[in-house]
């Protein structure tokens, strides 16, 4: 059996496996279920020179109540991450705010949430979802752009339209972006699907956003050439620390995320919590099935 066909089976197989061993898992990748959890992971980053970033775990809200829900979370961890003095700031998903089914809705809820950020001297980061919302995702992103300084999205390296996405956010004014490849499965007719070519695209697209004078550049990948060459850039260029810092995610790449910040580099990682953890795991392991083989690794090796 091929390597792809064996990680597909393996996902197919996920639902069955009982959830304690999937907890297993996903424990460290994900900080818990609960704002408490998130905390203590968040302290435990700042107190190792990285800053984070809370991720409520949740995407495609289907009613109002849902929506509530997360914005008083979202909410309450703003609150406390100001009292606490955490280095960390909070991301969001348009989907979990109801972008899907009310978008006026969704703006309103996006606006309360960084005008709250704005009064705690925290920040908001809008994330990008699959390509049926990219449009919709950067006009909100735009909106909040022109009444908040404390804003920033996402671009994808696979996507064709990323180019020009910068260019033209760039050129609006002030931009604080998040480059990543993208974890969505999408169509070759808008997407690039070969890694080397998302490589490519991600390397050119971070020349693009440090030559056009983007505010600040978010580099969030584990993919070591990709960071060596960002670094080279960095240096070539004379990016400033206050344009650029490094983003990875909780429990990926520890000792590339250790050496980079020996090496001085600001660096944030991005701690997902929430009840919703195993539907979190489901979805990715879906979208990608090419990490369930590091899936089977990991509780062959925690048994």
């Amino acid at each position: 059996m091929s390597v792809a066909l064996f990680n597909r089976a393996v996902v197919a197989a996920m639902p069955f496996v009982p959830r304690p061993l999937v907890w297993r898992f996903s424990r460290r990748y994900i900080a818990g279920v609960g704002l408490e959890d998130a905390y203590r992971t968040v302290g435990e980053l700042n107190a190792s020179d990285c800053s984070a970033t809370i991720d409520v775990l949740g995407e495609d809200s289907t009613d109002r109540e849902q929506v509530q829900s997360a914005v008083d979370l979202y909410l309450e961890a703003i609150r406390d991450i100001h009292a606490k003095s955490l280095n960390c700031g909070i991301s969001i998903k348009l989907s979990e705010l109801g972008l899907r089914f009310d978008v006026a809705g969704c703006r309103a809820a996006v606006r309360t949430l960084i005008r709250s950020a704005a009064d705690h001297g925290s920040f908001v980061r809008i994330d990008m979802e699959d390509s049926s919302v990219t449009s919709v995702t950067l006009d909100i992103y735009r909106e909040m752009r022109r009444e908040f300084e404390n804003v920033g999205i996402v671009i994808q390296s696979c996507l064709h339209r990323s180019e020009q996405d910068i260019d033209e956010l760039i050129g609006e004014g002030p931009a604080d972006v998040r480059l990543c490849k993208g974890i969505y499965i999408e169509p070759d007719e808008i997407a690039f699907v070969d890694p080397d070519e998302i490589r490519c695209s991600f390397n050119r697209l971070l020349e693009q956003l440090f030559d056009g004078g983007a505010r600040r550049v978010a580099i969030a990948t584990h993919d070591p050439p990709l960071v060596e060459h960002a670094e080279a850039l960095i240096g070539k260029m004379g990016v400033s620390k206050d344009r650029y810092e490094f983003q990875m995610l909780l429990g990926v790449a520890g000792t590339l995320r250790r050496d980079l910040v020996a090496r001085g580099h600001p660096l944030r990682v991005y701690v997902p919590f929430g009840d919703r953890w195993y539907a979190y795991s489901m979805r990715r392991l879906r979208e990608n099935p090419n990490i369930a083989g590091y899936v089977v690794s990991n509780l062959l090796s925690r048994s």
